[in-house]
């Protein structure tokens, strides 16, 4: 037995990489963000900017998204991804995801699991909204 809440338990959705499900993965994090009381604005930047990373960096295989509220803060882990997001890439000209993200949520990070790239994205919620 874990000594977790119920709301601090992690949310877990797992998803082929094709693209045909960013649909779902945006209606995951879209109920999340009702359920915590996120504004509208707020709601559409975290859907964009797991969206983003779904879209540029899907790898072959399975997504797993991982939502974690705690308190003041919701910290979604997406992966294992074909490449690290907040990389520097070979300048294609585009807006990259380093440079995306931190107009959207809090915090991101990358690290590596089972050898493959992890993003975790972190934003703030209302106070008091991550309990059930």
């Amino acid at each position: 037995m874990t000594d977790q809440t119920p709301s601090e338990q992690p949310i877990t959705l797992t998803v082929p990489g094709d693209r045909r499900f960013v649909g779902i993965v945006r209606m995951f994090v879209g109920g999340l963000s009702a359920r915590l009381d996120l504004g509208y604005e707020a709601m559409d930047d975290l859907q964009l900017a797991v969206e983003s990373v779904f879209h540029d960096c899907a790898a072959d295989g399975e997504i797993t998204i991982e939502a974690q509220p705690d308190g003041d803060r919701l910290a979604i882990v997406v992966g294992p991804l074909a490449r690290d997001p907040l990389a520097e890439t070979d300048g294609g000209g585009g807006l990259e995801l380093r440079q995306l993200l931190p107009a959207l949520v809090a915090g991101s990070e990358t690290f590596t699991k089972n050898g493959r790239p992890w993003l975790r994205v972190d934003v703030r919620t209302p106070a008091g909204t991550g309990a059930a």
